[in-house]
């Protein structure tokens, strides 16, 4: 008889959480009631937030297509796109079985809830929404999408280089290089009366609220944004690592055409740009500050992916006239953007207004793509397919998904107990008055003393340490090893079948089999006197975790095979 996937193990991580809910909910109780009235608050949102989807937060500096992001990764229009459609504030989508916009302001000003239409509105193109722009701390908006049931997805406005507090120089702050973009977005700031440094501010502020970040760049990694990411790491060592952080390189349609100067000279016919991301990728991953933030960096095509999810029928019919027109002749109209989406060529059998639609929807690149796959007989669906999957926007959706998704437990759990334990540290830290006397001090330290019997009992806190140090190479564990501690952590789904790599219909018997073997191995390496005690302490960590799987797999075979009355 097999073992369903997920029927061993899934249970634990219910039921840690449910632990880790009841045991934060009970201390805030017990700091309420003993006058540490807002550390109770804190615990108490600790909780509830173990109950709620990961926040998922889109960070970079600005103008590096976090928007554009979000909507590829939705699936749909959703999030204003432009030269300058961004209103400089923080929007946060969650799942509502109907669209729904709350609207909340700085200061003592209670939110309002506004129609979804607003969202698009709420630009800073719109003269008569300046006076609301400015008083808006946050956008919550509700929407029926699926991936949102699973997560919170946060658009942050723009990050930053602490470095460069010039606000005379807001613009090139955020990490605009383009002068004319710099002077259009400065006046966009001065509009709105905000500043680079306050924009900078709002986004950290979510980044540490987040439970996970994409974190995203652009193009070859440029001074500024390695200066921000190494600050920003440096500063937010428990937001950004490789556990709950990915970096995103975006906008990867843009290396296409290929510069005549490549090695090689690449056919433009068939150059993927996506190759060049990789290539820019692995420079990446060979700087020691990025490799220790980011479980890995991932090329995508925003653009291209988005338009792939929503091209429409008419747009389908454009592509096909202009699969007809010669495909090198294509090619060279479109290495010009703005020729392409203007000028009447003769040889093209789509007029301007159309062919800037579809430039719109899918970028030279993904226009160009689009034609490659209607000549080879591609239908609208397998356009959209094909495209989707070439932008790496599908890649991406299944790593969050599988990543974070399968971790979603353990990191929420670890988001918790950091924002639970910092309110401790903050209140033991106050100044000793009538509001803040003996006893409020000692109902801090028996919340703290109770907070830390559970990071010792429960075994939450110590697979995120393994993890964590793993992402940042501290443990003498071989690549093999490396990725069974990934595979026994959930990596590739909780259930007991996959963190023990078994087939779905696998019977008991490989269940007990395998956990011998793997037991039996990571005795051997906590017994084995040359290793450092990081790598020690995790090879314990990994055998405690195959011994609860181990549990589960019994507890399991007790139920299908004995008698439980």
């Amino acid at each position: 008889m097999s073992v369903h996937s997920g029927s061993p193990e899934r249970a634990p991580s219910g039921d840690r959480r449910n632990g880790a809910r009841e045991t934060l909910s009970t201390l805030a109780r017990t700091a309420t009631a003993g006058g540490a009235e807002e550390l109770g608050g804190t615990l108490d949102t600790a909780a509830r937030r173990l109950a709620e989807p990961m926040r998922l937060a889109v960070a970079g500096q600005l103008k590096r297509g976090k928007s554009t992001l979000v909507n590829a990764l939705l699936g749909e229009e959703v999030v204003a796109v432009g030269q300058l459609e961004t209103t400089f504030n923080v929007t946060e989508f969650h799942h509502a079985a109907r669209p729904r916009l709350t609207v909340h302001y700085k200061g003592d000003r209670p939110p309002r809830e506004v129609s979804p239409d607003e969202l698009a509105r709420l630009s800073v193109r719109d003269a008569a929404s300046l006076d609301t722009l400015r008083g808006i701390r946050k956008l919550d908006a509700g929407w029926p999408n699926e991936l949102l049931k699973a997560f919170h997805l946060v658009d942050t406005p723009g990050l930053a280089s602490v470095h460069r507090t010039d606000a005379a120089n807001a613009a090139a702050f955020l990490g605009i290089q383009d002068p004319a973009a710099q002077e259009e977005s400065q006046q966009v700031l001065d509009a709105i009366g905000r500043d680079a440094q306050e924009v900078h501010d709002d986004s950290v502020a979510e980044l540490d609220r987040a439970d996970a970040v994409l974190f995203l760049f652009t193009r070859a990694l440029g001074r500024a944004d390695i200066q921000v990411v190494e600050e920003f790491v440096g500063a937010h060592q428990s937001a950004v690592n490789g556990l709950r952080a990915f970096g995103v390189l975006t906008r990867c349609d843009q290396f296409w055409p290929p510069s005549a100067d490549l090695p090689g000279q690449p056919d433009p016919l068939e150059y993927d740009p996506l190759d060049a991301g990789r290539e820019i990728v692995a420079g990446y991953l060979g700087r020691p500050a990025l490799r220790a933030a980011f479980h890995t960096v991932l090329p995508v095509a925003g653009l291209t992916g988005l338009g792939a999810q929503t091209l429409t029928d008419d747009e389908y019919v454009s592509l096909v006239k202009l699969a007809d027109s010669d495909a090198q002749v294509l090619v060279n109209r479109l290495r010009s953007e703005r020729r392409f989406a203007r000028q009447p060529y003769e040889d093209l059998p789509v007029p301007p207004e159309e062919r800037a639609r579809l430039l719109h929807r899918l970028g030279a690149w993904g226009v160009h793509r689009a034609c490659v796959l209607i000549r080879r007989g591609a239908d609208l669906d397998g356009v959209r397919g094909t495209l989707l999957a070439d932008s790496g926007v599908a890649a991406l959706r299944d790593l969050i998904v599988e990543h974070f998704g399968n971790r979603s437990g353990l990191i929420k759990l670890d988001s918790a107990l950091r924002l639970a334990t910092a309110s401790v540290h903050r209140s033991r830290a106050l100044p000793r008055d009538r509001t803040h006397g003996f006893a409020f001090a000692e109902t801090v330290n028996t919340v703290g003393a109770a907070l830390e019997r559970f990071r010792l009992s429960d075994p939450g806190p110590a697979e995120i340490a393994l993890l964590t140090g793993l992402y940042r190479g501290d443990f003498d564990f071989t690549d093999a090893e490396r990725d069974e501690v990934l595979l026994v952590t959930g990596e590739r789904g909780r259930s007991a079948r996959a963190r023990l790599g078994l087939a779905p219909d696998a019977p008991l018997s490989a269940f007990r089999t395998a956990l011998a073997d793997r037991r039996a191995a990571w005795r051997v390496r906590v017994d084995d006197p040359f290793h450092a005690p990081p790598t020690v302490l995790a090879a314990r960590t990994v055998l405690r975790t195959y011994d609860r799987i181990a549990d589960r797999v019994a507890s399991a075979e007790r139920l299908l095979f004995h008698d439980t009355d």
